[in-house]
């Protein structure tokens, strides 16, 4: 057992856990140095799909148990956040706040370091939460089981946040604890592998592809203006990435679903 902890591999799934959840971790187990979150950054999408087949799951036990499918998909959404913490959900919101308000890049940085919400964060979760739950609702409606459209879409923003941040230099704003570093071929080989093998399994290739583009241009888009803005991206930018990209990846296969039929 004490080899097994010991194992890098292992080491860096709980590692990872123990940063995107609340789900406990008592690190001392592992190792006496601090987690390196860029190592352990091929298991993203690994503890993507974990939050996701925990919530997930638990919805589709209560829709077999009978209860309404909008209110076990309610109770899945929170049951998400409660595990994650609302980790990305509070990326959404102050980078929303930020990026809404505008001025100066110290300005912007301000306003999304601040534990204050304004009008452009809660409009951003409100919108952001109702457009999750009617996406994870027309899926469902299509046959895929919550536990799949849960595990997929988290897994999703996981693998998101690496390619964001190959793509964008950090902003000289951004506080290092709070952000991983540049990512290795290999490390965004196994993430990307560890994704797409599940997701070809359940969804249908086209939809996946026309996922993929939505889920690009998100990034893209998001990842400029922050540039544009702050001079790059920082943590609470990446977690809007993860939210987003979620939400367009599964976007993109409804969409394929209705010109497919």
């Amino acid at each position: 057992m004490h080899l097994l902890l010991k194992n890098k591999y292992v080491m860096d799934f709980f590692a990872t856990l123990m940063f995107f959840t609340r789900i406990p971790v008592k690190w001392s187990y592992f190792s006496k140095k601090a987690p390196d979150l860029t190592r352990a950054s091929w298991s993203f999408p690994s503890v993507g799909f974990l939050v996701g087949i925990l919530s997930g799951g638990a919805g589709d036990i209560l829709i077999q148990v009978g209860l309404p499918v909008y209110l076990s998909c309610v109770i899945a959404i929170t049951l998400s956040v409660l595990l994650t913490g609302a980790f990305h959900e509070d990326g959404l919101a102050d980078t929303a706040d930020g990026l809404g308000a505008g001025g100066s890049p110290r300005n912007i940085d301000k306003i999304i370091h601040d534990s204050r919400l304004g009008t452009y964060g809660v409009m951003s979760l409100v919108l952001g939460i109702l457009l999750k739950l009617g996406i994870i609702l027309a899926l469902f409606e299509s046959g895929y089981p919550l536990v799949a459209i849960f595990s997929i879409g988290f897994a999703t923003g996981k693998l998101s946040i690496m390619i964001a941040r190959n793509l964008f230099n950090n902003s000289e704003f951004a506080k290092t604890a709070s952000i991983v570093g540049k990512i290795s071929n290999k490390c965004l080989f196994i993430a990307t592998l560890t994704w797409i093998l599940p997701t070809l399994f359940v969804l249908d290739i086209y939809g996946i592809l026309f996922g993929i583009i939505l889920m690009t241009l998100t990034i893209l888009l998001i990842g400029k203006k922050s540039k544009k803005a702050i001079g790059g991206i920082n943590g609470d930018i990446l977690g809007a990435i993860a939210f987003l990209t979620d939400i367009m990846f599964l976007f993109g296969n409804i969409i394929m679903i209705l010109v497919v039929n």
